[in-house]
């Protein structure tokens, strides 16, 4: 029985991932130095899955980069590139990409790193229990936040999105990958399209047809908010192990600390004299450690630098990114983002309560009361620069010297 399509949603907006939302989709960010969506590709490959189709907003819509992508990591797959031509939510997306879809097909995003598991999962119970659809669940821990499923034996009879507390049909949650046939895609088409169109029609069309669902317990990293990027460093450090190239240049001086977890060491990149290194670290291809520079728990991606004298803590450098003495802890700078000398960033409120942001108008609690600051592509921050907890700063935004920035700085 031939296996199903593999929808990938990469459009819209993304406007919730603030400031890291310009260059391209999320899911095309690269995190210890390959692009996330290429890791999904890879398990789904592993997996026996091989016809992928991969709808895409203009900004993304490149052949030629995906073609590099096949040829680098060595993919066999099919993959199709579909345009969603304007932003309008993902059941519009979902119907622009099943027009190329004669089948089943399973639905998910591109920053599924273990897509390929979670697919042989629904499609193995598809099998076993003879249902049109499948959906992917999990206890859930606060059902007054999620989906929850109705279930009658083996069966989903419909879905109810943040029930009150106490109404709760269940305690089992869905979640967002998903097995369809082609006939949910007459009731998608037929459903209001808005922010949560595909729950609305999956729920009215488990009224008709059989669904079932299959609980798992493999992570499945949200990218919701930009500082999510930590979550997924962190899950994909812990399938890793040391490993210094033979083409990097370690200073004999230089100290590497694996002891609470691996530290690599890529391609070309230089660690120089007095520099330390703690796991769970990431040194990328082409980069630089300076002189006298802490770099624990974090990633310098392709062509970041940490100049000398500069402590990086639980941080991220994007491809491209510098900075060079100062202090960046549980921060995000962002592609070929400039950062003067003397930066300083706060990460913890006077009263270690927890850190909200403010997104589209609306504070958002960052879940954690450690955040420092996350900026957008190419932006630039001069010298003695200070930024205060959970700050947000744009993409191609300027910060002048001797600022300290207290307030979210929209893209420029």
């Amino acid at each position: 029985m031939t296996k199903p399509t593999i929808l990938i949603i990469a459009g819209g907006k993304n406007s919730r991932f603030f400031p890291l939302n310009t260059y391209t989709h999320k899911g095309f960010i690269e995190l210890l130095g390959k692009p996330l969506i290429v890791r999904a590709l890879e398990d789904l490959e592993q997996h026996g899955f091989t016809q992928i189709i991969l709808v895409v907003s203009q900004k993304d819509n490149r052949p030629k980069k995906i073609r590099q992508w096949q040829e680098q990591y060595d993919l066999t797959l099919d993959i199709r590139l579909v345009l969603q031509p304007e932003a309008h939510g993902q059941g519009n997306a979902i119907l622009h990409g099943a027009e190329c879809i004669d089948g089943d097909f399973i639905l998910a995003s591109p920053y599924y790193t273990n897509m390929g598991e979670l697919a042989a999962k629904l499609w193995q119970k598809k099998q076993e229990s003879g249902a049109d659809c499948v959906l992917l669940s999990s206890p859930s821990k606060n059902p007054a936040l999620e989906g929850i499923l109705s279930i009658e034996g083996d069966r989903v009879t419909g879905v109810i999105e943040k029930p009150a507390p106490g109404a709760e049909p269940s305690k089992i949650k869905v979640r967002s990958v998903y097995l369809f046939d082609q006939s949910f895609l007459k009731v998608l088409k037929e459903t209001n399209q808005e922010e949560y169109s595909l729950e609305a029609a999956y729920d009215t069309h488990c009224k008709t047809a059989f669904y079932t669902h299959v609980e798992t317990t493999a992570s499945l990293p949200s990218l919701k908010y930009s500082w999510h990027l930590f979550d997924m460093f962190q899950a994909l450090m812990k399938a890793e192990t040391t490993h210094i190239s033979e083409h990097a240049q370690i200073a004999e001086s230089a100290e590497i600390d694996d002891s609470n977890g691996p530290v690599i060491v890529a391609d070309g990149a230089r660690v120089l004299s007095f520099a330390k290194l703690v796991g769970p670290c990431y040194i990328g291809k082409n980069t630089l450690v300076g002189d006298y520079t802490l770099v624990r728990e974090g990633s310098l991606e392709e062509g970041a630098v940490a100049g000398s004298n500069t402590e990086v803590a639980r941080s991220i450098l994007l491809s491209g990114a510098t900075i060079h003495y100062g202090y960046l802890a549980d921060s995000i700078v962002g592609q070929n983002s400039k950062v003067g000398a003397g930066l300083i960033t706060a990460n913890k409120r006077l009263d270690r309560a927890v850190i909200k942001t403010k997104l589209k108008g609306t504070m958002i609690e960052m879940g954690t009361n450690r955040a420092g600051v996350i900026t957008g592509e190419d932006s630039a921050l001069g010298i003695r620069v200070s930024t205060m907890p959970g700050v947000l700063i744009g993409a191609h935004a300027q910060v002048l010297p001797g600022t300290t920035v207290e307030k979210n700085i929209e893209h420029a």
